[in-house]
């Protein structure tokens, strides 16, 4: 998987990008009408727990390469880990609370610990993703022989975005070394995200739209998210839509005829919004799916 070039900030829709094109109007129409077409009903959004951001963050701070071996999934533990679960615990939101079944530290170890690193001194192979530029993709990439070792374990609690808005829930605190530690939300059975947004039905998809594949962060008034591209797609444009529910990302390129690879490219972008995020969930403008924030 390679990475390209960090787009420039801002976005069509925010007022802060660059001039808008007849590609990129009709991008924006469509990541509009998506947005205007979410209102989730589910009881579970509502009254349950359902996580807006990945379930894992660090107590601490990680070198690059142990931030790799965290992205990668690479553990061990030089201590037995409990396998019988906690008595349920409290999910503490801002408008009331629900009890929850846990799982015990071995399972959520589980959850995070993928395989181990490669040998020192050997690379992993690139990743390379047949699906065409429209496709998701989360395969990690290797590079350095670190892994990350457990020395202890205890429940503690994170902070969590979910679908009621920032929420206390217990977690594992895995020990690290050094006084850090990496917490991994400890709640059994999450609800799962609702069904993707309904999406246009009374058109084709524009020319140039892709996939957003991820959202990294967000801070102030600037998102931070990555589209995937093709291996020779160009003029990467960020298209953002803003309701006062619900924030719909993609983007816009320009395709080259000629003959290509057929890989997945990384792009991180930023865009600008009207208003800092807060509780509302991201969803990618292409096909209508919830994107998790990242830690």
């Amino acid at each position: 998987m390679a990475l390209s070039a960090c787009a420039s900030p801002g976005g069509v829709g925010d007022g802060g990008g660059p001039a808008v094109s007849d590609r990129d109007e009709a991008i924006e129409r469509w990541a509009e009408d998506v947005a205007d077409a979410w209102s989730p009903t589910d009881t579970a959004w509502k009254q349950g727990y359902v996580p807006l951001q990945e379930p894992v963050s660090v107590d601490g701070s990680l070198i690059g390469a142990e931030k790799q071996a965290l992205a990668a999934g690479w553990w061990t533990t030089t201590v037995t880990l409990p396998t019988d679960p906690p008595a349920p615990g409290t999910v503490v939101f801002r408008d009331g609370s629900l009890k929850a079944p846990l799982l015990s530290a071995a399972a959520a170890y589980q959850k995070m610990d993928l395989g181990d690193p490669p040998p020192c001194g050997v690379t992993p192979s690139p990743v390379v993703v047949p699906s065409g530029p429209d496709g998701s993709v989360s395969a990690p990439v290797g590079g350095d022989c670190v892994g990350l070792t457990v020395s202890g374990v205890s429940l503690r609690t994170m902070e969590l975005r979910t679908s009621r808005g920032v929420a206390t829930v217990p977690a594992w605190r895995f020990d690290i070394g050094d006084g850090r530690g990496v917490l991994r939300a400890a709640v059994a059975d999450p609800a799962p995200l609702p069904s993707p947004a309904a999406t246009p039905t009374d058109r084709a998809v524009p020319s140039g739209m892709v996939a957003a594949q991820s959202v990294t962060g967000a801070d102030g008034l600037n998102l931070h998210y990555s589209l995937g591209v093709g291996a020779c797609d160009h003029d990467i444009t960020p298209i953002v839509a803003e309701r006062s529910h619900v924030v719909v990302v993609t983007g816009g390129v320009t395709r080259d005829d000629g003959t290509c690879t057929d890989q997945l490219i990384i792009s991180p972008v930023t865009v600008s919004l009207r208003e800092p995020l807060g509780d509302r969930p991201v969803l990618d403008g292409l096909n209508g799916t919830l994107l998790p924030v990242g830690s």
